[in-house]
C-alpha cells in the first residue's frame, strides 16, 4: 500500500471492564487504545444498498498497515464518528501481511 493513501487519523478503542472497590463488576467502557494512520472511505450509495440487500449494515471501509492485534471486538473513531468493526480484518491479496481492510458499521450515539 502506498504511504500517500494512508492520510487519515483513526483511533482504535478497546472494551474494558473492571471492579469497584467493593468487588462489584462495573459495566464495560470503551477506552482509546491506539491512534493510527489509515485510509478511510465511506462506501458509495450503491455499495451500501448492495450490502443492505445482503443483510449487512456496513457503511465505511478502512485500510491500514497490517497489525495482528486488531480484531472485530474493537471500535474505530474517525472525524468524531464511531464505528464497530464488522467481521474479522481482511488481509491483502499478496502476502497477507502488508495491509488489512476493516469493514465498518456506524455506532448509534
Amino acid at each position: 500500500m502506498r504511504a500517500g493513501k494512508i492520510r487519515h487519523r483513526i483511533t482504535v478503542y478497546k472494551q474494558t471492564s473492571g471492579r469497584s472497590p467493593t468487588g462489584a463488576v462495573l459495566p464495560p467502557t470503551w477506552t482509546a487504545w491506539i491512534v493510527l494512520w489509515a485510509s478511510f472511505e465511506s462506501l458509495s450509495v450503491k455499495d451500501i444498498l448492495t450490502a443492505q440487500a445482503a443483510g449487512s449494515e456496513v457503511e465505511a471501509r478502512c485500510m491500514l498497515r497490517y497489525r495482528n492485534d486488531i480484531d472485530s471486538t474493537m471500535q474505530i473513531s474517525h472525524n468524531g464518528r464511531r464505528y464497530d468493526i464488522d467481521g474479522e480484518p481482511m488481509p491483502d491479496n499478496r502476502s497477507g501481511r502488508e495491509y488489512m481492510t476493516l469493514m465498518l458499521k456506524s455506532v448509534a450515539a
